[in-house]
């Protein structure tokens, strides 16, 4: 496993220096002793191994009877380290400098005691891959195998307080561990140049090594000493000054135990001695204090920090050194006093902390974070590594530089926002509620736009691009450029969006009166021009009903109206509907590009609304009561007519009927598209009075009101459906809309609606209104949404015999 390039995470890749310490290392008897009884500790195993390799028989044998078991590891990690790490070997693989700096081993063997389990977790780790549940399986060994070193042993059962003590550690593990699978995640997201990297040798067997080690240290930080030790253990020897030089032992034993597990050979058994031994040295090293980026007058680009979750800088460098207690990371503007500087903002590695845990070099040492508090644009960091008590000894670096924002990404359409996972996440849906949304018509994109504020780096342009399908690479595929913004001049410099804004937005010059002359004829003696980007939509399909809409023209430079771009709408394939990616594609004054994908569905096809018959009978027709009453004009029992017609709206994708393709659904028990119907008498208010749906209910005839799913079938989809529609019919088919109880249009059965009403003999004019809506948002139309009105005028008759009434 083990190489020179970064071994441990207390140390720097190994230059001349180190290789001739190495060398005078094999030469110590110290480091020999060591050595030998390393190799004495794998000889009896290595020599059971050559026994079973020469009797195959009795292997097999073996293997029938001793079936695997998560206690085999321990036991040989116990034959094998029990065997090597004696006081003995422990104290003799100490420097001699350090020995001396730590006094007596009375003071300091109760660190020495946990160190065996330090090697053992780490050997038994890296001697696989792990996932995050493995990993917690090894970290509840270590910490059972610390807690007897120490003399404080836990129970078969646990105490409430051992279990809250555990579970700080896993919590720990988890956050030391998010990091690496964020990573890991990227990276798998988005490939683009791993294929380089391993051809010219960037990529090789060693890689992941240090981002493993990695975990270990955001493990073992102060926060979790409690936990891990207990607290009694804790409180007693957290003043010493040992205390640091603990953790940093146990952070080599940790990677000592991990070479091994990896070690391929006994020269690589060696080379581990050697590297551990290396590490130990590093442990008691003076102070040592340096910022390695950023780097002193640089340009510090504003990176999106997943493992933080913010946006900021990451700041790495180097804290460390023998009782080296904790460092220290704060900001102030760059000239600005010391009574400046804050903490406000700094965000310590790994998150959580309140300050940072010795023992990095050349680390990410925490992040200075601009989107938790404003952050000039040039500042000055201050690294202060701090001694352990008693000692107040204090080593402080700085670095001055500037930051260039990085803020490029689009959050959401319309009012509904990005979901979780994310604005830079291209496949986080667009959301209200759990519902993924889909958007027609004139729409506004939202979002950030904004690069710049390091000299001679200042925001170019903007565009916005579209391609078909849903993609994540933003530099691959035919991008279709639908909206442009240039900062060419001087007033559009000035007007440079910094914040949230409409990316949708075009120039807009002005001129603002400062000094207004009132004497007639009243004019301005002084006025101040301005560019300023005004809101608008781009308008991304036909509007309904179909109407096709011209292409948007806009000013590149609104002071030279003659210079303009067009916007260009989505392909009439699908009838302008389907997936698609949105990139926002930012370009700094250097030619430098930033981007953002944003997957989006969009919606503009036709939806068909349209009554054909009432009982029978089409539109501007007469209908008898007569022909539905029950016998005799009973009014206890329905008199049901069907309501024939057509409620559809076409899915985004013919045959997916999922969310958001199908816009006519209910989620949940919540309607996301649906129709409605109402009556009203010739002279009554429109749109009149709610029809129940399905019907015919009874009196008081109330709800529901909303039908939820589609009825019948137009006969026509979109002539470019892609994929095509199948099984269409080649004429309208009508479906029930509604059974319609006509008692409640008889003033006889029904005296509680007058204005809805017929006297017996008594004919009048109705109509009949049809909704449709489905959930697409398209705020340029009625509703915000695709909708259809049709309107089924007929005519009612109460041919039913009047009633004699008796006048005593």
């Amino acid at each position: 496993m083990s190489r020179a390039r970064k071994e441990t995470p207390e140390e720097e890749p190994a230059g001349a220096d180190e290789q001739e310490t190495d060398e005078q290392e094999l030469q110590d008897e110290d480091f020999r002793f060591a050595l030998r009884e390393l190799l004495a500790a794998y000889e009896p195993v290595l020599a059971e191994e050559l026994e079973r390799a020469r009797a195959p028989e009795q292997l097999e044998e073996e293997a029938r009877k001793h079936p695997p078991s998560c206690e085999d590891e321990f036991e040989l990690a116990a034959r094998i380290f029990d065997r090597f790490f004696t006081e003995e070997v422990a104290e003799r693989l100490l420097p001699q400098e350090g020995r001396q700096q730590l006094g007596s081993i009375e003071e300091w063997r109760w660190c020495l005691r946990h160190i065996r389990c330090c090697i053992v977790f780490g050997w038994l780790v890296c001697r696989g891959p792990r996932t995050f549940r493995a990993f917690n399986y090894y970290l509840y060994r270590y910490w059972r195998c610390v807690r007897q070193a120490l003399d404080v042993p836990l129970g078969e059962t646990l105490t409430d307080e051992d279990r809250r003590d555990f579970t700080t550690l896993v919590e720990a593990l988890a956050t030391a561990y998010r990091p690496y699978l964020t990573d890991q995640l990227a990276t798998v997201e988005f490939p683009h140049g791993i294929s380089d990297e391993v051809i010219e040798g960037g990529i090789d067997c060693f890689e992941g090594e240090e981002e493993a080690a990695a975990v270990f240290e955001r493990l073992l930080t102060m926060d979790v000493a409690a936990a891990l030790l207990g607290r009694k253990a804790f409180e007693e020897h957290r003043q010493e000054a040992s205390f640091w030089f603990c953790r940093c032992w146990c952070l080599c034993a940790i990677r000592f135990g991990c070479c091994l597990a990896h070690a391929r050979s006994l020269r690589d058994v060696l080379r581990c001695l050697v590297f551990y031994r290396r590490c130990l040295r590093h442990c008691f090293r003076p102070l040592q204090c340096a910022i390695t980026h950023p780097t002193m007058g640089e340009c510090a680009e504003e990176q999106v920090l997943l493992g933080a979750g913010t946006i900021g800088i990451e700041i790495t460098g180097t804290a460390t050194g023998a009782f080296c207690d904790h460092y220290i990371l704060e900001w102030k503007a760059a000239g600005a006093p010391d009574s400046a500087y804050s903490s406000t903002g700094i965000i310590y590695d790994p998150p959580g902390l309140t300050e940072g845990a010795c023992g990095k070099v050349n680390a990410t040492l925490g992040y200075l974070s601009t989107g938790i508090a404003p952050v000039d644009n040039d500042v000055t960091i201050r690294l202060r590594v701090v001694g352990a008590p008693p000692s107040s000894a204090e080593q402080i670096c700085l670095a001055t530089f500037e930051i260039f924002r990085r803020r490029v990404w689009i959050s959401g359409i319309e009012g509904v926002p990005v979901a979780p996972p994310g604005v830079l996440d291209p496949t986080a849906d667009l959301k209200t509620g759990s519902t993924v949304r889909s958007f027609g018509s004139a729409l506004e994109i939202w979002g950030h736009a904004w690069v710049g504020k390091c000299a001679g780096k200042e925001m170019k342009r903007y565009t916005l691009s579209y391609q078909p399908g849903f993609v994540s690479d933003p530099v691959v595929g035919p991008w279709t450029e639908f909206w442009q913004v240039d900062y060419q001049s001087a007033l559009q410099r000035k007007a440079v969006q910094t914040g949230h804004f409409d990316l949708t937005s075009s120039w807009l010059h002005s001129e603002a009166c400062v000094v207004f002359n009132p004497t007639p004829p009243p004019d301005c003696l002084l006025s101040i021009p301005y560019d300023e980007l005004w809101p608008t939509r781009w308008q991304s399909g036909r509007n309904y009903p179909d109407v096709a809409v011209g292409l948007q023209s806009f000013p590149v430079d609104p002071e030279v109206p003659a210079t303009v771009w067009t916007t260009q709408q989505l392909p009439l394939v699908n009838c302008q509907s389907g997936r698609y990616t949105l990139r926002l594609d930012v370009e700094d004054t250097m030619g430098i590009r930033y981007y953002d994908l944003q997957h989006v569905w969009f919606d503009n096809k036709k939806i068909h609304g349209r009554i054909m018959q009432l009982a029978g009978v089409p539109a501007c027709s007469t209908v008898d009561l007569s022909s539905f009453a029950a016998p005799g004009a009973d009014c206890t029992v329905p008199w049901p007519a069907d309501l024939l017609g057509i409620a559809y709206d076409e899915y985004i994708e013919e045959g997916n009927t999922a969310i958001p393709s199908d816009n006519y659904a209910m989620v949940g028990g919540v309607v996301q598209g649906g129709y409605q119907l109402w009556i009203k008498k010739d002279g009554a208010p429109n749109p009149g009075v709610p029809l129940p749906v399905p019907g015919p209910a009874a009196p008081p005839w109330g709800p529901p009101f909303q039908g939820t799913t589609r009825v019948g079938d137009p006969g026509e989809r979109c002539s470019t459906a892609d994929p095509p529609a199948v099984g269409t019919p080649p004429n309208p088919v009508p479906g029930i809309l509604a059974s319609i109880d006509l008692r409640r249009l008889d003033a006889v059965c029904n005296p509680a609606e007058p204005a809805l009403t017929l006297e017996r003999g008594e004919c009048c004019g109705y109509n009949l209104r049809l909704d449709v809506w489905d959930n697409s948002v398209c705020p340029s139309f009625s509703g915000g949404h695709h909708s259809i009105q049709h309107d089924f005028p007929v005519c009612i008759c109460n041919d039913l015999p009047k009633v004699e009434t008796t006048i005593g």
